[in-house]
């Protein structure tokens, strides 16, 4: 038999299980609801492919500097005001040279026979140009010269030292394939990292709508060193407005340490598309 004391113990016991109950059931669906409200305005990670991206369309569209900091200048003569061109004389530029066959840049060790392989290449701008300098370094001789027909003008011709590199057994025209000799001793990244960024000055990449992004030692198999140009290439689109194409590659050049052999490969790692509005680079999405 129960007692009203009894009765009124289980109905507050039942009042307090109700309750609790509720109070369980409201804290799990609250709880979804946080997770999902949580989830929903938490905001999407950056794209850094995007950033990335923009920021090379950037430099493309800019132009300058065409170069980063610390890649090799090759400057022009001091006071020197008009135009200034630099050659590495070729085996085509010689007398007799067979119709042809691939060009390369010559080297030789002998003063003497650079300033003759000058002399036979010395017509600059419609009229002879005089030698006026003969000077050397460790990588080549410089044999500078002076149009009659423009004072102010520099024709500055250079011959590689064959005790630095010898570049027969390629093609200029080319951008992979064998590079030649690298006979500098010791061969360290220095030397191959100085080779390349000067090359880099005697191609196509040293032009208009193309610029340097990155200039760094490579990996390259062991007994060998490497380094790498990433550059970014603009071709611009035919039609105004419509979007430009924005190649990026990377120049590679690889010297065995031990016989100094070089190669040299050029390969796209990617394409980017882009137009400029307002000064501005912008993405395009397909």
């Amino acid at each position: 038999m129960r007692t009203t004391a009894q009765n009124h113990g289980l109905r507050r016991l039942t009042t307090l299980l109700l309750l609790v109950a509720v109070i369980v059931y409201m804290n799990g669906c609250g709880g979804g609801d946080s997770a999902g409200k949580t989830a929903s305005s938490a905001p999407s990670a950056p794209n850094t492919q995007q950033a990335a991206d923009l920021a090379t369309a950037q430099k493309a569209y800019a132009g300058t500097p065409r170069t980063p900091a610390g890649f090799y200048a090759d400057l022009a003569p001091i006071g020197v005001t008009g135009t200034v061109a630099t050659m590495h004389l070729k085996n085509s530029d010689l007398a007799g040279a067979p119709v042809g066959a691939a060009a390369f840049e010559l080297c030789n060790d002998d003063m003497a026979q650079a300033t003759a392989w000058s002399e036979g290449k010395s017509t600059f701008m419609g009229s002879y140009a005089d030698l006026v300098d003969v000077t050397g370094n460790a990588r080549y001789w410089e044999l500078t010269r002076v149009p009659r027909a423009d004072f102010s003008a520099r024709l500055r011709h250079r011959v590689f030292k064959c005790s630095y590199v010898n570049r027969s057994g390629l093609d200029p025209a080319t951008d992979s394939g064998p590079a030649g000799t690298l006979n500098l001793r010791p061969l360290d990244a220095a030397s191959i990292k100085e080779l390349t960024e000067y090359l880099w000055h005697f191609t196509v990449f040293n032009n208009a709508d193309h610029v340097v992004l990155d200039s760094a030692a490579g990996t390259a198999p062991s007994g060998s060193l490497a380094h790498v140009i990433t550059m970014a290439r603009l071709t611009r689109a035919a039609i105004s407005g419509d979007c430009d194409r924005i190649d990026v590659l990377r120049w590679t050049h690889t010297a065995d340490t031990v016989t100094g052999a070089l190669s040299r490969q050029l390969d796209t790692l990617q394409t980017i598309r882009a137009r400029r509005v307002a000064g501005t680079a912008e993405l395009c999405s397909f």
